[in-house]
């Protein structure tokens, strides 16, 4: 996996960017950037070679084409496509490698002093798959939607940029955010407590986080609330014991943490398109 490498301070400074839609078939034409080109997909897929090499870009993931290189789409999408694209430059030199740098205190070269600036390396996957991503494309979003009428606005729009670069940098070492920390301990104790009341009350005193701020977290990284979870993790569960045993219907309502097996069934309903019956029988034929 190629690595772009270089020093900051100074950033990389965004040129340009937008938001496309590809329908079926179409593709992109032959070029030749004198900067770099960062394409995100957000939804359906691209197929695009540089240097020889031919990517497919899928939803959620991203890749950088580097100055000088040719690039061209050598097949058409398969479905309708939409995707960011961002034009930027580093001003410092840098360096294309292969390995990364893995240890997110390694980005950290140098102390600074009273007349020089810290010192730090960042090193970015070329190619890769974004895991937060509800973050990145609100920052895109931020990008592309500044407020035109005032004097700074492309300053705040390298701001965003740099905080983007931050983040992908953080992807790489897979330094968790404070949010996805708090994620993690949520769903922790819900799979350690599914067939129990789960409470939220109870699920904020275990892990000591105030019930709103543990909701905003789940919406903004898996995007449900804590609740949402926990039933679609009890169907699953569900689903699992449908499919590899016999037992009734009320005892599987219990055993996934619901006591109303007629609450349960609605639920499952709802959830999964069909009564825990139906899936069963769905199940059972294949």
């Amino acid at each position: 996996m190629s690595h772009i490498q270089f020093q900051v301070p100074a950033f990389p400074t965004l040129i340009k960017g937008g938001y496309a839609v590809f329908e079926k078939g179409k593709k992109h034409f032959h070029r030749t950037f004198t900067v770099l080109d960062l394409i995100y997909v957000k939804s359906g897929e691209l197929y695009l070679t540089e240097d020889r090499i031919p990517y497919s870009i899928g939803k959620g993931q991203y890749i950088i084409l580097l100055p000088g290189f040719e690039h061209f789409g050598h097949k058409g999408c398969q479905v309708k496509s939409e995707y960011y694209w961002f034009h930027f430059i580093i001003p410092t030199n840098y360096e294309i490698v292969e390995e990364g740098i893995t240890n997110w205190a390694d980005i950290h070269e140098s102390e600074g002093d009273y007349e020089h600036p810290p010192s730090y390396r960042l090193s970015i996957p070329c190619y890769g798959e974004i895991e937060n991503t509800s973050f990145v494309e609100t920052i895109f979003h931020q990008i592309l939607h500044v407020d035109h009428q005032t004097p700074d606005y492309q300053l705040r729009q390298q701001l965003f940029f740099q905080e983007f670069l931050l983040h992908l940098q953080k992807e790489a070492c897979k330094i968790p955010s404070a949010a996805e920390k708090v994620v993690e301990e949520v769903v922790a104790y819900i799979q350690a407590h599914y067939r129990d009341e789960v409470k939220m009350e109870d699920l904020a005193n275990a892990i000591h986080f105030h019930p709103d701020y543990i909701t905003r977290c789940m919406q903004k990284i898996v995007g449900e609330t804590p609740n949402h979870y926990l039933n679609r993790y009890r169907m699953n569960q569900a689903k699992r014991l449908l499919a590899t045993t016999d037992q009734k219907i009320a005892n599987i309502s219990k055993e996934v943490g619901i006591l109303d097996s007629t609450y349960f069934s609605k639920l499952f309903k709802k959830m999964e398109g069909l009564t825990p019956i139906e899936y069963r029988k769905v199940i059972l034929r294949r």
